[in-house]
């Protein structure tokens, strides 16, 4: 299994459920994508570099012709979706958590309805965009943990403490090609997203769902957590489907994911 974290964030957002993965003897993968992860040089990369750079990391880190199963938290989700139907790689199975198909979460600012007009000012170089409390996380605990991660460092288990306006920007162009490509979407599906998520309504995935191309597709409601469902309350319960997705996928003897064409 390959996850790929949220965005300019890194493969930490699945610490507290990689151990437990593998454990339960998932062969787990968590790229750094160069351009997309966290870097000391913020360097300006558009989607399609992302998709690229996830391509390449994917290669060097399985055989060639291997057929694995596919993930993503938040953005990260939206970009094993855009992998996924591209049919670079032999993908068995496509899990998405908490995928952002749209910024309307009860925990976004006002900045989700004036971004658009950042972008139309060319302000996206210069503005960015600080998270703040709850983090994603429902977890008091967690939570605390977090916001001291914050203040401290540039990042934390809950992605970056800043996002610039430029990366947002090219999650928008992003989630609009995944959106508009999702009735080509063959690949056996798993999207996990938690009723009170904070970035993304649940009313959001609810709608894209019946626009997925593939019958074989199922949406697990999560009632105990926030957006960042791998650290949060939930955490099990996300290792438990993605285990059962992965055992089924594997049972089933899974064939090449959809070409573009």
């Amino acid at each position: 299994m390959v996850l790929l974290h949220g965005l300019r964030s890194t493969p930490r957002e699945f610490g507290l459920i990689a151990l437990a993965l593998r454990s339960r003897g998932i062969h787990l993968i968590t790229p750094r994508v160069e351009g997309y992860s966290q870097q000391e040089r913020l360097q300006r990369t558009s989607w399609r570099q992302w998709l690229t750079a996830a391509s390449t990391a994917i290669a060097q880190a399985l055989p060639h012709g291997q057929s694995f199963v596919l993930g993503g938290l938040c953005s990260g989700g939206l970009l094993a979706a855009a992998l996924t139907l591209e049919g670079r790689h032999r993908i068995a199975g496509l899990a998405m958590l908490s995928p952002t198909f749209d910024y309307d979460g009860w925990g976004q600012t006002r900045w989700r309805h004036l971004r658009k007009l950042g972008y139309a000012l060319g302000l996206t170089r210069w503005i960015r965009v600080a998270e703040r409390e709850p983090f994603g996380v429902k977890n008091p605990r967690i939570r605390a943990w977090v916001a001291r991660e914050m203040s401290e460092r540039a990042s934390s288990a809950s992605g970056p403490s800043t996002l610039p306006l430029w990366a947002i920007r090219e999650v928008d162009r992003l989630k609009d090609w995944v959106h508009d490509g999702l009735p080509r979407l063959n690949t056996r599906t798993l999207v996990v997203h938690a009723r009170d998520d904070d970035v993304c309504t649940l009313a959001s995935v609810q709608r894209a769902m019946p626009t997925i191309g593939t019958a074989d597709k199922q949406l697990v409601v999560l009632d105990d957590s926030y957006h960042m469902i791998t650290i949060d309350n939930d955490r099990h319960l996300v290792v438990d489907e993605l285990v059962a997705f992965s055992t089924a996928r594997i049972a089933r003897q899974p064939e090449a994911s959809c070409p573009t064409h």
